[in-house]
Order: structure tokens, then sequence, then C-alpha cells
């Protein structure tokens, strides 16, 4: 094989509670991610030596900054390959949008490195090679629904959601993560939102049950930098949705209906957005096979 392309499925999260700090400053979390239908398509194809990366988005670095360039150096790092590669980026996830796009560009990445040079890395050794580059990458390699625990390296595989339709709105501002961790007022903020989020899925509990679930303890901090991330919320209840939240540090507000049709007229409604239809996913990447997607 010299060439893989995959598909890079995109993150929410369904609850986000900040439970410490660590020394080193790392704030510690736990979350429920949920990886959805709306991804980025990376390339990947095999030659002698070097890293070259192309993609359709003018805002990413194309050298050494790029996240999937310092996947690529930590695989080999790890597995001793000194063959290079040639990446190409397609962008379909909104970039600094809270959405995990950066991390799931390097999970696919790792991932189809692992496949194009036969190296037999399992799970949890790709995720320790991941948690190296960026926080979300574990997850992202994992996908589906999941408890996100420490820092990101604990992964902990949930009951699935049940099907529903997500809208997602990303706000035409970028936000700083740091700056929004610098803000909170304490090394723990939210509550015991996780746990009873997944409690709620062990129970197997109602769509319209789940979404009353939601909580994001950064949300307050960030609404402070982006009012629309409060206004996009109101609207999204005001037009249908069970339930609407923050992903992330933001700025993208996702809500959450019970059928296709209430998603696709909101969207409607607010033509000209950046607004986004999509649904859960039980996967983080896939394999692009003749159109479709393999495991």
């Amino acid at each position: 094989m010299d060439q893989i392309s995959l598909r890079a499925y995109a993150k929410v999260n369904l609850t986000l509670d900040v439970v410490g700090k660590r020394e080193d400053g790392y704030h510690l979390l736990e979350s429920i991610m949920q990886s959805i239908s709306l991804w980025d398509t990376i390339t990947l194809k095999r030659q002698e030596s070097g890293i070259e990366i192309e993609t359709n988005d003018p805002k990413l670095p194309v050298d050494s900054r790029n996240i999937c360039w310092q996947a690529v150096l930590a695989f080999q790092k790890t597995t001793g390959v000194d063959h290079g590669v040639k990446i190409n980026i397609s962008k379909g996830i909104p970039v600094s949008a809270g959405l995990g796009g950066g991390s799931a560009d390097a999970a696919a990445v790792l991932y189809g490195l692992n496949r194009l040079f036969n190296t037999n890395l399992e799970l949890d050794m790709l995720q320790n090679i991941g948690v190296q580059i960026g926080a979300d990458v574990p997850f992202c390699l994992k996908g589906g629904t999941v408890l996100v625990q420490g820092i990101g390296e604990k992964t902990t595989g949930l009951t699935n959601l049940p099907r529903m339709f997500f809208v997602l709105i990303k706000p035409d501002v970028e936000v700083s993560t740091a700056e929004v961790y610098g803000r909170l007022s304490n090394s723990a903020h939210g509550g015991k939102w996780t746990e009873g989020f997944k409690k709620a899925l062990e129970r197997n509990k109602s769509i319209e049950e789940l979404s009353l679930g939601l909580a994001n303890a950064l949300e307050s901090v960030t609404i402070e930098l982006v009012p629309e991330v409060g206004l996009w919320k109101k609207r999204l209840v005001e037009h249908g949705a069970l339930s609407a939240l923050m992903s992330g540090s933001g700025p993208t507000v996702f809500g959450v209906f019970a059928n296709e049709e209430g998603a696709v007229a909101f969207k409607r409604s607010w033509q000209g957005s950046n607004i986004f239809l999509a649904t859960p996913k039980s996967h983080g990447v896939e394999q692009v096979l003749n159109g479709g997607v393999q495991l």
C-alpha cells in the first residue's frame, strides 16, 4: 500500500467538568465526547523521505507548526520508520471551533501511518503517541461516545448515543483555549454533570432526558468573550432544539433535535450563517474506499 485516504471526524463535548489542576498548569477534565458526521479527509502517500503537507485551507500552516507534521515525527520516533510521507488535508471541519478538527487530523495521520507502514500498533499505543501532541487526539483515535478524563489520556467507551440530530453554528470569531482556561475562577469548575450523563446513558434514557444533561463548565467564560454563543443557544431552543450547548472552549454551539426535519428546518431558517448538520458517529477515524468508508 502506497496511499491511504481517511475520514477524520469532528467531536462535540456533551459534558465538560473541570475537576482540578496539575502542578504544571494543565487542567484536569471529566468530559463525555461524541464523534459526529462532520469530517476532514486526510490522504497519506508514502515517499522516500521528508514530510510534505498540502491543504485546501489557507489558514493552516504546512510546516512543522501543523499538528499533522508533529504526528508524523512522533510516529517515526516511536516506531523507527524512516520513510517520508505526503499529507493532503481537505478541510470540512471549521478551524478553531472547539470541534477537535486538528486533533482529528492528527489521529487520522497516526491511524493511517500505522496501516501504511504495517507497524501493527494497538490502539492504546497510538493513543500514547497521540497524547504527546494533543489532548483530544486519544479520543479522536477511539471515537464514538467516550468518557475522557485527566488531560485527555484516559478514554473509556460508553453506551452509544441513540439516533439524534445536531445543528452546529460556528460564530465568525476565534477563541483562545488558553485564555478561556486562564479565566476560570478556580482549579475546579462545573459539577457532576459528566457522571450524571454517564448514568443516564447506562439507563437508556430518552433523547429528551439526555438533552437535559448537556453541560459545559467553560461555557460561561466563553460567553463573556463571545456573546453570540448565548444568542445562538437561545435561538436553537426557541426554534425546536431540545437543548443547546457550546462545544469545548468554543465558540461553536450545537443544538440537539429529535428528528431530521426539525434540524433541517432550523438550518434553512438561518441561510448564510456558518451552520452544519450532523449525527453521532461510532468511530473517530474511518478509511475511505471507493467513495465509501471502511473501518
